[in-house]
């Protein structure tokens, strides 16, 4: 066998020489990534900084062997403790998100029962109120809406009065202008390489400032809704995911979460939570526009399955398997996670290559996800990929992560996200009324504007 190359000799672009790729992963990143596999194979190096002692080689991967690694030894030979995630966590908290190592591992046992399909499934009639008022609800003259912003609106309406106990619709136009913001300052945050802490007040930190602000004071506003244990108003039998977390304690401790603890989980659930849910139905249901012969096979199988019945069950999902491919072969062309870092803390070969601790190490679903060599014509959208059997490696398809840390709350997104999807095809027709949408991808992948569709009596 051959011995492995060395980092540096990861093919790659060669990027310019006082600050390498950096400047074109930050303008276009999806562009450089997918460009990346298509150039230069399954494992792209690119340099970032200047030439020299200082200069570091970011490693993509994009072969699912090589993903496996990766994402199963997270927190234990990788670790997700890394620069950017750490300029994340200065504007979304110290959530399941954005904490590593012990106290990611402490947090992960208190939040996880709560995230059980059994649990979960205790919110289907919530959702299904939720999305039959969304499916029912007037319609302009003209049949055109913002898709996007209707099913901020769902995802933000199920998440609130999930968390909280109570609908926050009133905050919908607040968020819709917070929150990409948000996301795109996290991420320049996050890809700084010289960076000044927060409570410094430079010119540089003033926007994030300012954003971190805002978004605490509605959280800790929308939480005031939810009185804490000792306050006026507690009632321990509230069934809301806050009164929930209040409740939880460490299987192994018996430690509970501060309050503090509890509005940064509170913040990732309501920021992350709510916005990679409606990033999904918004590009399903957008494909389903362009290919309306898919969506009059989809919208079948809900009538059969519904009769008159506006929204389903969590027990009717299961009889819904071309819904459900419709949705995941939507997430497999535009996974709202779209790449995630880890650091190595030990030595580790991947695709034939020497890879030291202290190396940036990314997978991407948007690459990964239309891979040629194993999703055949995978800029098509095709759901019947999705049903019946298949062969596919374990990581060729992962828009929920994988490993330790894995989403926590995928089975919550899937049932609001199938629910929704049910309720609206069975009354509606949507046409869409853009062929292209143009991504910008921060934290999550989103749509730069709005996504115009038409809505018509099925």
């Amino acid at each position: 066998m051959e011995p492995a190359s060395r980092v540096d000799k990861i093919p790659g672009p060669k990027g310019i020489p006082l600050i390498g790729a950096g400047l074109s992963l930050q303008r276009d990143l999806l562009g450089v990534l997918l460009r990346g596999l298509h150039t230069y194979g399954d494992i792209v190096g690119y340099p970032i900084g200047p030439k020299g002692p200082l200069r570091m080689t970011f490693v993509v991967v994009h072969h699912p062997d090589d993903i496996h690694p990766v994402m199963a030894q997270t927190e234990r030979t990788v670790t997700k403790d890394t620069w950017v995630l750490r300029g994340m966590a200065d504007l979304l908290g110290n959530g399941l998100l954005t904490s590593s190592g012990d106290e990611w591992k402490r947090q992960r046992r208190i939040v996880q029962p709560l995230f059980t399909p059994r649990h979960v499934d205790s919110y289907a009639a919530l959702m299904a109120e939720e999305a039959a008022r969304v499916a029912t609800e007037p319609v302009p003259a003209d049949h055109r809406i913002d898709l996007h912003l209707l099913m901020m609106r769902y995802t933000l309406r199920v998440v609130g009065r999930s968390l909280f106990g109570d609908a926050i619709e009133d905050l919908v136009p607040v968020l819709h202008q917070l929150v990409p913001e948000l996301s795109d300052a996290a991420m320049r945050r996050g890809m700084q390489l010289v960076r000044v802490p927060l409570d410094r007040r430079t010119p540089r930190n003033r926007r994030p400032r300012r954003l971190r602000e805002q978004e605490y004071a509605l959280v800790d506003e929308v939480l005031s809704r939810s009185p804490a244990p000792g306050e006026p108003g507690y009632d321990s039998t509230r069934d809301d995911l806050v009164t929930r977390l209040r409740e939880a304690r460490d299987p192994q401790s018996g430690q509970a979460l501060s309050e503090d603890e509890i509005r940064d989980q509170a913040l990732i659930f309501l920021m992350a939570g709510h916005e990679t849910t409606a990033g999904a139905l918004t590009f399903t249901l957008h494909l389903l526009g362009r290919h309306p012969g898919i969506q009059d096979e989809v919208a079948a199988e809900i009538r059969a399955v519904l009769g008159d019945r506006e929204a389903p069950d969590a027990g009717d999902l299961e009889k819904l398997p071309m819904t459900r491919a419709a949705l995941m072969e939507g997430m497999r062309l535009y996974p709202s996670a779209h790449m995630t870092e880890r650091l190595t803390t030990t030595p580790m070969t991947l695709a034939g290559y020497d890879v030291p601790p202290n190396t940036l190490v990314a997978v991407s679903p948007w690459t990964t996800q239309r891979h040629p060599g194993i999703w055949p014509d995978p800029e098509r959208y095709d759901p019947s990929r999705f049903l019946g059997e298949h062969d596919r490696p374990r990581y060729a398809y992962f828009p929920f992560g994988g490993g330790p840390r894995s989403c926590v709350g995928e089975h919550f997104a899937m049932l609001e996200a199938m629910i929704l999807l049910a309720a609206l095809l069975r009354r509606h027709q949507v046409t869409s009324l853009s062929r292209e949408l143009e991504l910008v991808p921060n934290v999550t992948i989103r749509p730069a504007g709005a996504v115009p569709v038409a809505l018509s009596p099925r």
